[in-house]
């Protein structure tokens, strides 16, 4: 236990709670929500949520780069099996915003605070424009209530 893995659980609930009940548990397009924690910086993992597939910290760190807009390579070679679209100015955060291209409905938002990194992966069951835009709000809010808790 490396001490962060109560932020993936903090996050996880702000981003439940703060979900549309169409994506919400029972939802008719229901929502699971993974996340990885780690260094802003290196990428390197802190904590993450049981099932998270594995990412490299340099695409970790890569995918940090791209989510404030300061490296925007990640448009062009992005790491498999993911593609993403742009990076997204919410109320309290940039967040990057992308897909999974092996899985259907799985979206993936990329954001940073002051020292950490946060990826979020979001299995939507019955993926639409709503749901998607459902999903980002949750998770910039959660992202919100991160930082404001000094993450």
């Amino acid at each position: 236990m490396s001490g962060w893995e109560g932020w993936i659980t903090f996050i996880e609930d702000c981003c439940r709670n703060r979900s549309a009940p169409d994506i919400r548990e029972g939802g008719v397009s229901e929502a699971k929500w993974l996340f990885r924690l780690g260094d802003r910086d290196s990428g390197a993992m802190w904590a993450a949520s049981p099932g998270f597939p594995a990412i490299a910290d340099g695409d970790a760190a890569k995918m940090s780069s791209a989510s404030t807009g300061d490296d925007m390579s990640i448009f062009g070679a992005p790491p498999p099996p993911y593609s993403f679209l742009r990076a997204v100015d919410c109320d309290s955060c940039m967040v990057l915003t992308g897909k999974d291209k092996t899985i259907p409905g799985r979206m993936c938002y990329v954001s940073r605070t002051e020292t950490a990194v946060m990826i979020c992966l979001v299995d939507i069951t019955n993926i639409n424009k709503g749901a998607e835009g459902n999903a980002l709000d949750a998770f910039s809010y959660g992202i919100g209530q991160v930082k404001e808790n000094g993450v």
